[in-house]
């Protein structure tokens, strides 16, 4: 791998696994990243890059700033995708803790304190590395809050801020291998639904009344009865966010919050016009009103062949994690505690698999996603998760705050530096990657952000 990467990560890993783990010891929940975002900046600065945060949803400088944009440099410009929102109710207070279930508050369930030091890591050393061999190329480092919510960079894009960006990169933890993605995650758009009717003493007058929790409850069913009849793949989840205050008064206001997702755009436009037609049948049914929000929604990934390519002959360079007795033993007792047997096999995954060279389909979500419609988009996933453990779980958020994390954000912030530092030596390989991209999507609707 290049050797001014390496030297910076050298000098600096430490530096960068301060700031994940102060991340991770200090979780905040999407659009609320205050913390997160002021160490993030303050350590940008202090490399020499310009820094400028704001509020994510406003666009415009504030107070307390959920979202950066650090740049450095002049020339080709390439961008590494940063995250750091926690997930409610999976807390923990310990650090290297292998059977610490959570506590009240939030927590890093999906490892994004990890991916922000991944990315802070990558534009760092670049940075040094192109300084040091004069080479040309403009970095920058985005701070995006609110992934969780697929909400973050899907205002960045409307605010135009992933504009004159060249390529994009990003990691992202997950119980397998490191990994150059092929696989296209599912496009979503979560809906929060209203349902409003008339208070009355549930036993005395219930003619009286019209119940809002009635309405939301046929929603429900009527949704169940949909699921027959859409796409395999496709997911439509739900939880009730006010349902009442007593059972012995007819609700006036209930509420849901749903996600609907599916293979494409296209497909999950549809499927919301379906569900926004069964919440009109429901407040129909029960003589109440309904009105929706939507509060975020994203994109399928598009796949970027060419630049998967080039990102898996870098991703080659860069020498392996070396997994210790240490390592090993907490991954075991994490696995123990999280899964309540032994586990069967290697937890802690190595090598980087071949590449395939085709879309397969994921049915998780990203606003990474929304990122890859815009500009060629390198993405990997891989370790920073013991293999056979779930995402968005509390056995995540130790492995997030041990060394098996530590080793994988610094292992691979060296790859997506390499990544670009290959593509910034070889100026031509970029216009060829963004030639294959434009001609791949000609026949594609330009992007639009859902919201």
């Amino acid at each position: 791998m290049n050797e001014n990467i390496q030297a910076w990560f050298d000098q600096n890993s430490g530096k960068v696994i301060e700031l994940s783990d102060a991340i991770w010891a200090k979780p905040e929940v999407a659009l609320k990243e205050q913390f997160a975002c002021t160490e993030t900046a303050a350590f940008l600065k202090a490399q020499g890059f310009d820094v400028k945060t704001f509020d994510v949803l406003t666009g415009k400088p504030s107070s307390e700033p959920n979202c950066i944009v650090a740049k450095w440099g002049a020339g080709p410009a390439v961008g590494f995708l940063g995250e750091y929102d926690a997930l409610a109710g999976l807390g923990q207070g310990q650090k290297n803790c292998p059977a610490c279930a959570p506590k009240d508050g939030p927590g890093h369930g999906c490892g994004h304190n990890l991916i922000c030091g991944t990315s802070v890591g990558a534009a760092a050393s670049l940075k040094a590395a192109l300084e040091k061999e004069k080479i040309p190329g403009t970095v920058i480092f985005y701070g995006c809050p609110a992934e969780e919510t697929l909400a973050g960079k899907v205002w960045m894009a409307k605010h135009g801020l992933f504009e004159g960006l060249d390529i994009a990169f990003a990691w992202h933890a997950a119980p397998f291998a490191l990994t150059v993605m092929e696989a296209s995650m599912q496009a979503s758009t979560n809906i929060f639904f209203s349902f409003h009717g008339k208070t009355a003493h549930a036993a005395a007058n219930p003619d009286q009344g019209r119940s809002a929790l009635d309405a939301a409850e046929l929603m429900n069913v009527g949704v169940q009865y949909l699921r027959e009849h859409i796409p395999d793949d496709s997911r439509i989840h739900y939880c009730y966010t006010h349902a009442g205050e007593a059972p012995n008064i007819v609700p006036d206001f209930a509420e849901l919050n749903y996600y609907i997702r599916a293979r494409t755009r296209k497909i999950d436009d549809e499927l919301v016009t379906r569900v926004v037609d069964i919440a009109k049948g429901a407040a129909l049914m029960t003589g109440t009103t309904m009105d929706y929000r939507v509060n975020s929604g994203c994109y399928e990934t598009f796949v970027c062949h060419s630049l998967n390519r080039l990102c898996r002959e870098s991703a080659l360079k860069v020498p392996e994690i070396v997994w210790d007795d240490a390592d090993r033993n907490f991954a075991a007792a994490l696995y123990k505690a999280a899964a309540g047997k032994d586990a069967e096999g290697e937890l802690l995954c190595s090598g980087i698999p071949p590449l395939a060279g085709k879309v397969s389909s994921m049915t998780g979500s990203s606003d990474v996603a929304d990122v890859s419609h815009i500009v060629p988009t390198g993405i990997i996933f891989g370790l920073g998760i013991l293999k056979g453990l779930p995402f968005h779980h509390w056995s995540v958020v130790s492995t997030a705050g041990s060394d098996i994390g530590r080793k994988t954000e610094v292992y691979a912030g060296k790859v997506l530096a390499q990544c670009a530092f290959d593509l910034l030596k070889a100026p031509d390989s970029i216009k060829a990657v963004q030639k294959a991209f434009r001609e791949s999507r000609k026949d594609m609707a330009p992007y639009k952000p859902v919201m």
